[in-house]
């Protein structure tokens, strides 16, 4: 591990904690297909495991009755979300403006490393400056059970979208490291590095690196979206210092199964009355850059038979991506469109644009990228003038949580709020989980969002919520934790 200078000795500032009331649940019903798969429907070839059923794959109660979140705990979890805010806070609000790889995200990852430091955890970081914070186990030849997020934001997003996550890692390894019980396996707080994206893109490079999901050279090659900026991603690795030697790769850093807590990001939790969400399914997220060219002409003087206008091309495309999503039950997003040196009397010649495609279906995304193939091959058959290119510029599969994960989850979340309180969802966002559950055992759980806000400083969740989903998570990994100690011992 390189050695990281460690600029301030942390503390909680209990003072930083702000008084916000809490969210208000009203017990509505709605209906929503991604709200939850029937027992036995298949997607993408998995069918899920029926949690409800008495040890549906494998038996995740906790041998450590005695580990448990005390009060103080889920209040010190809600101090350090604000104290943290501190590092990007938005003057005025409470929003945060926290880049990845930014001198607010180095502060920030410092405090991190400090903490698990005081714990007495191994803090490894890799060579895309993702944290491994390790608090050791009985058996520290295991891989450590992994509970991740991320601490980066957008530039004008909220103080729980992703900070939650983290920083309920790290609150679980203090209630570990309280109650003097050591789990079987060592349990690893992690920060994965850029999930949003927001500086340089495409997000969740981190996991995507770790996964061998993104070679490391291209996540390195990745530029500053500010068009000041022409700094590369690995360059600002080593300038904030969390450069790391170990390999970024789930071969050599091993995990044996990842668990993340996240704030929903809609309001399905809130308008069902619902206190947690267990997730089955992460939908599938591809990103594609399309350039047209067509041919510049005067707008008086192009008879209309003989243009090769490039927006007209585009937009029966736009056209088609709208009316094919709703036909799928995907959603397709057209956010950025450039036309070429644009003028109101002048054919235009050239236009590139961005399509943002999502589904839970692998499968069903393919034949939709397929489709939008034959469309745009259709148009430069209907016009010699017109041409058109197509390139993917991400791809974040569309995943199955682990059924014994899972399970772990669903009985954590029953303990806690009760079987009542809790639903099975799909998450139609992106997430560091979509990219470790392509290469072990995953499970997410959601808590409320009020009004569903995320990605704004008006992104709210409450504190009792939020202890809620820490309960959860910790209940969950040491579940997970007792299925690998049966697997060990019984060898």
């Amino acid at each position: 591990m390189e050695e990281l200078p460690i600029e301030h000795e942390l503390g909680h500032d209990s003072s930083l904690t702000e008084s916000i009331s809490s969210v208000s649940t009203p017990d509505t019903d709605i209906k929503d297909p991604y709200l939850v798969f029937h027992h036995g429907q298949e997607l993408n070839g998995h069918s899920k495991a029926v949690l409800g059923d008495p040890h549906p794959v494998g038996t995740c109660f906790s041998d450590n009755h005695e580990i448990h979140v005390p009060p103080s705990g889920t209040r010190r979890l809600w101090d350090e979300i604000h104290h943290t805010a501190q590092w990007g806070a938005i003057p005025d609000s409470t929003g945060m403006a926290r880049l990845t790889l930014s001198d607010e995200d180095r502060e920030v990852r410092n405090y991190f490393v400090h903490e698990a430091e005081q714990l007495g955890c191994r803090v490894d970081i890799d060579q895309m400056g993702n944290i491994f914070a390790v608090l050791p186990g009985e058996n520290n030849n295991v891989p450590p059970i992994g509970i991740g997020s991320h601490l980066d934001t957008q530039p004008a997003g909220g103080r729980y979208d992703g900070i939650l996550g983290v920083l309920s890692a790290l609150e679980v390894l203090k209630s570990i490291k309280s109650s003097g019980i050591r789990t079987y396996a060592p349990i690893a707080a992690i920060d994965w590095t850029n999930e949003e994206g927001a500086r340089f893109a495409p997000g969740c490079n981190g996991s995507a690196v770790w996964a061998g999901h993104t070679p490391l050279q291209a996540a390195y090659a990745l530029r500053d979206t500010n068009p000041s900026s022409s700094c590369t991603l690995r360059q600002e690795l080593e300038r904030i210092g969390y450069l790391g030697a170990v390999p970024a790769s789930c071969e050599a850093n091993k995990l044996s199964a990842h668990f993340e807590l996240h704030i929903e990001q809609r309001r399905i939790l809130q308008d069902t009355g619902k206190k947690i969400g267990v997730v089955t399914n992460i939908q599938g997220i591809r990103w594609y850059r399309v350039c047209i060219n067509g041919r510049r002409a005067h707008a008086g003087g192009a008879p209309m038979h003989q243009r090769a206008d490039a927006v007209v091309a585009a937009a029966k495309v736009i056209l088609f991506l709208d009316a094919r999503a709703r036909v799928v039950e995907a959603v397709a997003t057209v956010g950025v469109v450039e036309l070429e040196r644009p003028s109101s009397n002048t054919v235009p010649g050239k236009v590139i644009f961005t399509i943002d495609l999502r589904h839970p279906s692998e499968a069903v995304l393919d034949d939709f990228e397929a489709r939008l193939r034959s469309c745009t091959d259709g148009l430069t058959k209907e016009n010699v003038g017109i041409g058109v290119e197509i390139s993917k510029t991400w791809h974040s599969p569309a995943v199955k949580m682990d059924d014994e994960a899972m399970a772990c989850t669903k009985r954590a979340a029953e303990k806690v709020v009760g079987a009542e309180n809790s639903v099975e969802m799909i998450s139609l966002a992106g997430h560091d989980s979509a990219l470790t559950a392509t290469k072990v055992p995953t499970s997410m759980v959601f808590v409320p969002s009020k009004d569903g806000i995320s990605h704004a400083p008006e992104e709210f969740t409450s504190e009792e919520d939020c202890g809620n989903g820490l309960r959860v998570i910790l209940e969950a990994v040491l579940g997970y934790d007792s299925i690998i100690k049966q697997r060990y011992t019984s060898q």
